[in-house]
């Protein structure tokens, strides 16, 4: 086999690979687990969402969103992060990222977040006055509140 039809299968392969990880993580989100029986419901139109911790990086929003989206600074005031969670802390404000989402983007956040199993999804003021999704976790806060 020539060099330049090596060169050329390996171009072939990579595109191939490329084309199947970008169809798995936009259209085929497998890798989420199922929307929880106790998910709120999805309001009608886009929405801002607020995120501090792993949504605060644009891999994982493209992963979980399955498309890039944009983020820009955002804070919200009367929190602080605690691991996992939120604890108020009415002197605090907590620095994060504000987001735009779709309702039915907003379900994959759900899915990823564990929204009514894990976390709950409250719709809180931001600094700027913006109202933003905000997943906090459900019950007790810690170890015993993470396990499935």
């Amino acid at each position: 086999m020539s060099s330049m039809l090596k060169n050329h299968l390996i171009i072939i392969l990579l595109a191939a690979v490329v084309a199947v990880l970008w169809l798995l993580v936009t259209r085929a989100p497998v890798y989420l687990p199922r929307l929880d029986a106790n998910a709120p419901p999805l309001p009608q139109g886009e929405s801002h969402v607020f995120g501090f911790a792993t949504l605060t990086n644009p891999i994982v929003r493209l992963v979980v969103i399955g498309r890039p989206v944009p983020a820009e600074p955002a804070a919200l005031r009367g929190v602080a992060r605690y691991h996992r969670d939120l604890r108020d802390a009415p002197e605090m404000v907590l620095q994060g990222v504000r987001f735009r989402v779709t309702p039915e983007e907003l379900t994959r956040l759900d899915r990823y977040e564990r929204t009514g199993r894990r976390y709950r999804r409250d719709r809180l003021p931001l600094e700027d006055g913006t109202m933003a999704w905000v997943y906090r976790l459900i019950g007790e806060a810690g170890v015993e509140a993470l396990r499935d």
